[in-house]
């Protein structure tokens, strides 16, 4: 005999899409000296994996002294994206 379970359900990952605003949970470029960690506005530029092969997004931030930057971070820290 066998072991039956339930059915399975698949949560479907969130759609990230070039262009997308999103926000990181965990900034760690926070523009507040207190909460040296908080959630952070990042604008999606492009969707490309991370050199460890997992799902990956180039993201910029929306405020702080790293507007003019890019960052590569993984795609399952991005949430709020619209």
């Amino acid at each position: 005999m066998g072991l039956m379970s339930g059915p399975v359900v698949a949560r479907a990952a969130p759609v990230v899409e070039v262009g997308m605003s999103c926000t990181v949970a965990d900034g760690w470029w926070s523009l507040d000296r207190e909460r040296p960690v908080q959630p952070e506005p990042v604008k999606v530029l492009a969707i490309k994996a991370l050199t460890t092969g997992a799902p990956g997004a180039w993201v910029q931030p929306s405020r702080g002294k790293l507007t003019e930057h890019q960052l590569h971070i993984a795609l399952d820290r991005l949430s709020d994206c619209r």
